[in-house]
C-alpha cells in the first residue's frame, strides 16, 4: 500500500509531536504502511486512530516499527580495533582516570556491553562508565535483561568470551561488564543529553534523520563531547564538514576528534593522535564521484554511501557480495532522498548470496520510489537472482 503524499506529512507530524521524530517520508510511508496492513484498516482510518484516545498506544506501535534493532556483539571489527589501538591509548596518555562514554542509539544493548567490555580490558585503572540510550522501550528492555542467543558468541573473539556467562542456550553479559552500562529511554533530538563524554558511539542513527534533524542530532553530539573526545558513527555517515570534530582515520575505521574551539582553526587533517597510528588514506566525504558504491557483507568493511555533490538525474545502486539488509535500506535511503533524482536502477546480478531478508526491503524501496514519483527498476539477469525475485514475487518489473 502506498500512502498519499498528504497521509505520509499527517502521521510524520504526528511522529514528530509525539517522540520528536523526523524521518525521511518513504520510511514513514513504509512503515506506517505495514502497521495499516497489519490493523486491516484503510489510510484515513489510521489517521482518525492516531488522533484518538488510542492514539499514543498505537504512535509507540508506530515507533516500534520505524526503529532499526539490528545489532550484535562486537559487529563493526575496524572501529573496535580503532578503540583499542587509539582511543584507549590516548586517553591513558592524558592520564585519565575516569571514563564517560555515550552509546546512542543503543538497540538492544550489544553495542555499550561490547565498549564496557573492550574497555574495561584496555583500561583496567580507569572507572568506566557507559550511558546506552535508545527511543524503543522494548529494545532497552531486552538490553537490560543482558542476556542473548547463545550463538551470539560466535561473533566474539576469544580473547572476550570470558565476559559471557553460557547459561542453556542463552548468554548473559557477565555482572561486572553489565554494572557499567545504565540504559536510559531518550530521544537523540530531544530530552536531556550526557554531558563530559570521552567517547560517543552513535552509528546508523543520523541516516533515518531529515537534514534539519540531522543537523540538530549532531549538534547534541559534538556538545557532549569532550574536547579531544572521540565521535563514531557509520560507515555510511560523515561529519568531515562539522566545524566541531576533526576526522581522522586508522586503518579502515574513520573517527572523529572534538576540537578546541578556542584554538585557531586547524588543518583539514586532524593532528596525530597519543597512541595512534600513522593515518592513512582519505577520510570519508562526500565527494563529485558519481559510481554508485558497493553493498557487501557488513562481516567485511563496508564502503560509506559516496553520493556527488550534484545528484545525477538518473543513478544505479549495485550490490556485491552477501548483501545486509540494514546497509541496502541505508543505502537506499540515501539514495532515494536525493533531489532531483529521475530513476533508481538496483543491480542485483553482482550479488553471491541474496537473503530473505533483502525482499520486504525492495518492496519497501519500490513503494517510496512510487510515491516520490522515481522511477525504481530491478537489474537480474542471473538465473539464479531471477528465480529469488520470482520466489519473492518481485520480478514483474525485474530487467
Amino acid at each position: 500500500m502506498a500512502l498519499t503524499l498528504e497521509a505520509i506529512a499527517a502521521i510524520a507530524r504526528r511522529l514528530a509531536e509525539h517522540a520528536g521524530l523526523e524521518l525521511p517520508a518513504w520510511i514513514v510511508d513504509a512503515r506506517a504502511s505495514a502497521r495499516i496492513l497489519a490493523l486491516d484498516c484503510s489510510a484515513d482510518d489510521y489517521l482518525a486512530l492516531l488522533d484518538s484516545a488510542r492514539g499514543a498506544g498505537e504512535l509507540e506501535e508506530l515507533v516500534e516499527a520505524l526503529r532499526v534493532g539490528e545489532s550484535r556483539l562486537f559487529r563493526h571489527r575496524p572501529q573496535i580495533e580503532a578503540l583499542v589501538e587509539v582511543v584507549a591509548p590516548a586517553l591513558r596518555a592524558r592520564g585519565r582516570r575516569a571514563i564517560r562514554v555515550w552509546s546512542a542509539g543503543c538497540a538492544a544493548g550489544e553495542e555499550p556491553y561490547t565498549l564496557a567490555l573492550v574497555l574495561s580490558r584496555a583500561l583496567p585503572d580507569c572507572a568506566i562508565s557507559i550511558v546506552a540510550t535508545d527511543l524503543s522501550s522494548d529494545a532497552l528492555a531486552l538490553a537490560a535483561a543482558a542476556s542473548y542467543p547463545r550463538s551470539a558468541l560466535h561473533h566474539v573473539p576469544p580473547l572476550y568470551r570470558d565476559g559471557f556467562v553460557v547459561d542453556g542456550d542463552a548468554v548473559r553479559v557477565a555482572p561486572e561488564i553489565a554494572a557499567l552500562v545504565r540504559f536510559e529511554r531518550a530521544n537523540l533530538l530531544d530530552g536531556a543529553a550526557p554531558r563530559g563524554c570521552d567517547l560517543v558511539w552513535c552509528r546508523n542513527v543520523l541516516i533515518y534523520f531529515t537534514p534539519d534533524a540531522r543537523r540538530r542530532a549532531i549538534e547534541r553530539i559534538v556538545a557532549a563531547t569532550l574536547v579531544g573526545g572521540f565521535v563514531f558513527v557509520g560507515y555510511s555517515e560523515s561529519l568531515r564538514d562539522i566545524a566541531g570534530l576533526e576526522s581522522a582515520r586508522a586503518g579502515d575505521a574513520v573517527y572523529y576528534v572534538r576540537r578546541d574551539p578556542d584554538a585557531a582553526a586547524p588543518p583539514r587533517r586532524a593532528p596525530p593522535v597519543p597512541g595512534a597510528p600513522a593515518a592513512t588514506g582519505v577520510p570519508v566525504a562526500l565527494t563529485d564521484r558519481r559510481s554508485a558504491p558497493v553493498v557487501i557483507d557488513d562481516d567485511r568493511t563496508p564502503p560509506p554511501i559516496v553520493l556527488p555533490r550534484e545528484p545525477p538525474p538518473d543513478d544505479t545502486l549495485a550490490l556485491r557480495g552477501h548483501p545486509v539488509a540494514a546497509r541496502v535500506t541505508a543505502e537506499l535511503s540515501a539514495r532515494l532522498a536525493q533531489p532531483g533524482l529521475r530513476s533508481l536502477t538496483i543491480d542485483l546480478d553482482g550479488a553471491d548470496l541474496l537473503g530473505d531478508e533483502l525482499a520486504p526491503v525492495l518492496r519497501r524501496a519500490r513503494a517510496a520510489a512510487q510515491t516520490a514519483g522515481i522511477a525504481l527498476a530491478v537489474r537480474a539477469t542471473r538465473p539464479g537472482v531471477r528465480r529469488w525475485l520470482a520466489r519473492h514475487g518481485l520480478d514483474e518489473e525485474a530487467a
